[in-house]
């Protein structure tokens, strides 16, 4: 196989310009040119992070041995790193845009490894690989829902035909990268045993990441380079430094940096191509790469984490849900002990150490994928969403704001488990009770499907107004009574409001009976938002 399409000169990432604009640009361009792209713009939200993991572990990279002028010089030769790589990023941050030139003659020394085409070392792919599933090129696109069902199959971005027969290299390489960050679980020959090695590793994650005003900030919020005790990393080792990895299924020890850790290869692969045709992708075949619990794992900065075990201090990232909004993530991002996710740790002390604009806004971006399948065989829907806030929050002010916003989330909970209950189970007591169908069992279901009810339509509408109070708090300004006050109104107006509106539907012979349970309802709600005597002023 020749050399073909290398991944340093060819346009192949998609980003959005300052002209609104998706182009595709190389990665040299993208080094070059960060600060002038928004943000990274390619076919999915997942194939952007797999992407950004790639971008990161570049610039990690470099940036541990180089310093923003780029001159070799490498942090852990140091006798304090720590505060060297704080005084580093600052740097980097005050210069505005990457130097270029050490990013260009960086990646110069591994071009070999670079080449999405190449008889000994295609990029993060496995030459001559003999092991593995083949695969049509459908199944390397992300784009695509799958389902069971054949008549379905294919309803994410409706892929069809004459496009999946010609896919372009600039497109193979995205979906190469996005594959084996969220690959669906394959089976792998281990001593003579076809074993399932599990999903890719991004898919495993409540994947958290900073979105700001450019593609350079971006990349620089969310470098993580301190660990999440404060203390340098192990030296950067990507894929493209280490030895070609050839064999299928292969348990590694948790990686000490995160150059390592952003390029696990997950899957060994191979993409296929036909020129007789012309540049056209046939397929690809893989199998399963390397791996690593996700319980206890220490190094992984960028998810959401939760307790499994807390007596044995077990714990393992808490995937995102696509029913839960993303400001009730919020308590998961700000919690205050060993499941405080690293990327927040970065940025507080990025904060504590006035490095960042604390007047402006920040925003969280929460992306996960889920399966068609219990066995994750198939892709299912992805999962995007996003919560702003003020920077203030995440310096020593904030503290005690966020402890009101954990309580007010926990709160908005609590209408519906506690307020919307209670008004669900009285009212189909009172309807089925002296039923032959007003079994213990009858009664549990009307009051779940009640409930559901009641709750689906208050998520629905208490969302934005959530988003807009949260959006309002300057901890430096705002009164924290009033603000307290100001969402309580809010929340239990719109509660109210739904319970009112369903009774108003329900058959005549039911409204009388709904009387007791709105006043269960009620007592709930004005015990868990007690009235205010005055309201003050701003």
């Amino acid at each position: 196989m020749d050399k073909e399409f290398c991944l340093l000169d060819e346009s192949w990432i998609k980003v959005l310009n300052d002209e609104n604009e998706i182009i595709e640009v190389s990665l040299i361009d993208v080094f070059t040119n960060a600060h002038k792209y928004k943000r990274l713009a390619g076919e999915t939200v997942t194939q952007d992070v797999a992407i950004l993991r790639l971008l990161l572990a570049i610039t990690i990279t470099v940036f541990y041995r180089y310093d923003a002028d780029g001159i070799e010089d490498n942090v852990l030769n140091y006798s304090n790193p720590e505060d060297e790589i704080l005084d580093r990023w600052s740097d980097y941050w005050k210069k505005g845009s990457f130097e270029s030139d050490v990013f260009c003659n960086y990646l110069e020394k591994y071009r070999e490894r670079f080449y999405l085409f190449h008889p000994v070392t295609p990029f993060w792919q496995v030459a001559d690989l003999k092991m593995g599933t083949d695969y049509s090129t459908v199944s390397l696109l992300g784009n695509i829902k799958e389902s069971n069902n054949t008549d379905t199959m294919h309803h994410f971005h409706m892929t069809y035909g004459k496009y999946i027969e010609n896919l372009s290299y600039s497109e193979a390489a995205r979906w190469l990268i996005y594959t084996n960050a969220y690959s669906v679980n394959v089976k792998t020959k281990i001593a003579n045993k076809f074993i399932p090695v599990g999903i890719g590793r991004l898919s495993q994650l409540g994947f958290i990441c900073v979105e700001d005003a450019s593609l350079f900030n971006t990349i620089l919020l969310n470098l993580c380079a301190l660990n999440n005790q404060g203390d340098a990393w192990a030296r950067p080792l990507p894929i493209w430094e280490q030895d070609i990895r050839q064999k299928p299924g292969i348990e590694i020890s948790p990686p000490d940096n995160l150059a390592q850790l952003y390029t696990i290869q997950s899957r060994r692969l191979l993409l296929k191509k036909d020129t007789k045709d012309g540049k056209r992708i046939t397929g690809f075949k893989s199998t399963g790469g390397d791996y690593y619990s996700t319980i206890n794992d220490y190094i992984e900065p960028m998810t959401l984490l939760k307790w499994i075990d807390k007596e044995k201090n077990n714990f393992q990232p808490q995937i995102h849900k696509k029913e839960i909004a993303a400001w009730r993530e919020f308590p998961s991002l700000f919690v205050e002990d060993e499941l405080k996710p690293g990327l927040i740790s970065w940025l507080e002390r990025l904060s504590a150490n006035f490095m960042i604009d604390n007047e402006s806004l920040i925003t969280f971006q929460m992306t996960g994928l889920l399966y068609a399948d219990k066995t994750r065989y198939t892709n299912g829907e992805l999962i995007n969403k996003s919560v702003s806030l003020s920077k203030d929050l995440l310096n020593e002010i904030g503290k005690i704001w966020i402890s009101l916003i954990i309580d007010q989330i926990n709160k908005c909970e609590n209408v519906d488990k506690i307020c919307f209950y209670k008004f669900a189970q009285t009212l189909a007591s009172d309807m089925y009770i002296g039923d032959n169908k007003g079994s213990k069992d009858v009664i549990k279901v009307k009051t779940n499907r009640i409930q559901n009810k009641l709750s689906e339509s208050y998520y629905y509408k208490i969302d934005s107004a959530f988003r807009e109070w949260l959006l309002s708090i300057d901890p430096n300004s705002s009164n924290l009574d009033n603000k307290l006050y100001e969402l309580q109104t809010i929340s239990a107006i719109i509660a109210d409001n739904i319970v009112k509106k369903y009774i108003s539907g329900l058959s005549p012979q039911y409204t009388l009976l709904s009387t007791q349970a709105y006043k269960s309802f009620k007592l709930a709600l004005n015990k868990l938002y007690p009235k205010k005597q005055e309201k003050g002023g701003e």
